[in-house]
């Protein structure tokens, strides 16, 4: 099975809230599928937070639930704004709708 590989990092947040949301986006996303695997990283090896960066890597089956978790997280925190990275493109999701959620999903499966 193929696995695909994302970044996610949060916008315009200080960096107690970066944490703050990297960890609670983190559980949501183990929650929502056995198959998705996803770790913190911090963006500067010299501080001491665990990190406001994911790292989410997917097999295909994942990606689906994974996007919709992240739509769904999204919607619920108005004021986060995520960047997601592939190797390729870059995705910024912000004040994320229902109808968002359902085309956040989308571009997960182009961006592979």
């Amino acid at each position: 099975m193929q696995q695909y590989t994302y970044l996610l990092h949060f916008n315009e947040l200080s960096q107690a809230e970066a944490n703050r949301y990297a960890e609670e986006l983190r559980n949501v996303l183990l929650n929502a599928s056995p198959e998705i695997a996803v770790q913190r990283e911090r963006d500067d090896p010299g501080t001491q937070d665990f990190g406001a960066t994911l790292v989410l890597v997917l097999g295909t089956p994942a990606v689906v639930a994974a996007a919709t978790a992240i739509g769904n997280w999204l919607q619920l925190r108005t004021k986060a704004s995520l960047t997601i990275e592939t190797p390729d493109k870059k995705i910024v999701a912000q004040n994320v709708t229902r109808k968002d959620a359902a085309r956040l999903a989308e571009l997960f499966l182009t961006q592979r």
